[in-house]
C-alpha cells in the first residue's frame, strides 16, 4: 500500500510543513528518488520513505484544515447547539424567514449565495451549513435521519430566530426538510422544492429496473480513508469560481461529513415518507428539464405531447427513462399539499438551484405571498364579562 500511494505523496503541493525528507516536495528529491527506482534495493528505500512521510502528512491536513478556517473567515456566525457549532448565514428584513437546506454536496451556506442576494431584498433569510460542512463543527455519533432537523432547529433558535419559517431545499435536502416540517408542523408557512429527493425514489426507479447508484463509492471510501493525508486535495471539487476556494479549503472535511449521511440516505427516506401531509401549505416543487429535453418539447406539438403524460414527459430518444421517473416523483411531491403545484425549469439540470436563482427566487415570492395572507394572527377574544 505504501508503494502505491508513493507517487501521489510525492505530488501533493505546498506540503512541506516538516522537517526530513517530506519536506523536499519544492526541489524534486522524492521525484527524483522515484524515476531511479528500478532495482528490488531503491524500491525498499522508496517504501521506507514513504511510511516515513506519513507523519508529516498527516500534520499537512492538520495545517491545511487549520489554513482554512484563518484564511476563510466564518460567513454569518457560528452558533452553538449543545456542544457543537453550526455554521449559519442570516440577513434581511421581514418575514416569514427564508431556511435554505443544501442537498448533498460540500457547498453548505455558499450554495445559496445567488438565491439569498435576491430573497433578502424583501424578506429575512437563513443559510446554513450542516454538521461537518464547511465551518461547522462535526458530529461524532452515528447519524440519524432526525439529526438535521433537530440541529437545524436548534442553530435558528441560538441564532435568535423566530418562526415561521419558508423551508427551501435542494436534493437530498428535501428530505431532511420533509422531516424538520414533519417535528415542527406549527412553525412552517410554506415551502419550495428544488428538484428534491422523493423518499419513494429507490422503490421506483427499482420497480423501473433502473439503477440507484451508490451513495459513497468504493474509490470514495478508499479517499476518506486516508483524509488525513490530504491526498484529497489533489482532487478538487467541482463549484462554482465564486465559491470555489472557500468549498475547496474545507473539502476532505466536508466531504467525511457528507459521506456519514449519504451512508444512512436510505433511512433518511423512510423518515421522510412518514411525512407526507404538507397540510394546506403554499408549495411549489421545481422540478429540472434537461436541454435536449426543452429542445424535444419545442419540436412536438404541446398539446399533443402533454395528451400522453400528465406530467408533461414521455420516453423516448431525447427523454430517459431515468427522466421520466424522476418527473413522475417530483409531480407526487406537489400532491402532499392541497395549495402545491409542480413547475418546470426549462433548459436546466440539477444544479439549477445555483445557476438558475431567478427561478427559486419567484417560487419563493410566490409562497411568501401566499403564506402571507393565510397566516394571520388570531383574533383577540376578551373573556371577561360585560357589566350587566
Amino acid at each position: 500500500m505504501a508503494a502505491f500511494l508513493y507517487p501521489v505523496f510525492c505530488a501533493l503541493p505546498n506540503c512541506d510543513v516538516a522537517p526530513g525528507p517530506c519536506g523536499a516536495y519544492k526541489m524534486g528529491v522524492m521525484q527524483h528518488a522515484g524515476r531511479n527506482a528500478k532495482n528490488r534495493g531503491t524500491r525498499a528505500k522508496m517504501i521506507a520513505l514513504t511510511i516515513a512521510c506519513l507523519p508529516a502528512l498527516s500534520a499537512c491536513e492538520t495545517f491545511f484544515e487549520a489554513e482554512a478556517v484563518r484564511t476563510h473567515p466564518v460567513e454569518g456566525k457560528l452558533v452553538d447547539i449543545g456542544g457543537r457549532r453550526i455554521q449559519i448565514d442570516c440577513q434581511g428584513e421581514g418575514g416569514p424567514t427564508v431556511v435554505f437546506q443544501s442537498g448533498g454536496d460540500m457547498l453548505g451556506s455558499l450554495g445559496w449565495k445567488p438565491v439569498m442576494e435576491k430573497v433578502t431584498a424583501r424578506t429575512r433569510a437563513c443559510a446554513y451549513s450542516r454538521a461537518g460542512i464547511l465551518w461547522s463543527d462535526p458530529a461524532q455519533e452515528k447519524f440519524e435521519p432526525e439529526e438535521v432537523a433537530r440541529d437545524l432547529h436548534a442553530a435558528l433558535e441560538a441564532a435568535g430566530e423566530k418562526p415561521p419559517y419558508l423551508m427551501v431545499a435542494h436534493s437530498r435536502g428535501g428530505l431532511y426538510n420533509m422531516i424538520f416540517a414533519g417535528l415542527y408542523r406549527d412553525e412552517i408557512a410554506g415551502m419550495v422544492f428544488a428538484d428534491s429527493s422523493h423518499p419513494d425514489q429507490e422503490k421506483r426507479f427499482r420497480e423501473a429496473g433502473l439503477p440507484t447508484g451508490e451513495y459513497v463509492t468504493p474509490a470514495q471510501e478508499l479517499g476518506l480513508a486516508f483524509k488525513w493525508t490530504g491526498l484529497m486535495r489533489l482532487s478538487p471539487y467541482p463549484a462554482d469560481p465564486s465559491i470555489s476556494d472557500e468549498v475547496q479549503a474545507f473539502y476532505p472535511k466536508s466531504a467525511q461529513a457528507n459521506a456519514r449521511e449519504a451512508r444512512e440516505r436510505s433511512r433518511t427516506m423512510e423518515e421522510a415518507g412518514r411525512y407526507r401531509d404538507l397540510q394546506n401549505w403554499p408549495l411549489v416543487v421545481l422540478a429540472r428539464e434537461l436541454p435536449e429535453q426543452t429542445q424535444a418539447r419545442k419540436r412536438a406539438d404541446a398539446h399533443d405531447a402533454y395528451l400522453l403524460s400528465a406530467d408533461g414527459l414521455v420516453a423516448g430518444t431525447d427523454t430517459p427513462e431515468s427522466e421520466v421517473v424522476w418527473r413522475q416523483l417530483q409531480a407526487d411531491l406537489a400532491t402532499w399539499s392541497s395549495r402545491g403545484r409542480l413547475q418546470i425549469v426549462p433548459d436546466s439540470n440539477h444544479a439549477f438551484f445555483f445557476h438558475r436563482p431567478d427561478m427559486v427566487a419567484a417560487a419563493i415570492d410566490e409562497v411568501l405571498a401566499a403564506a402571507r395572507v393565510v397566516r394571520r394572527t388570531p383574533p383577540r377574544v376578551n373573556w371577561r364579562r360585560s357589566p350587566d
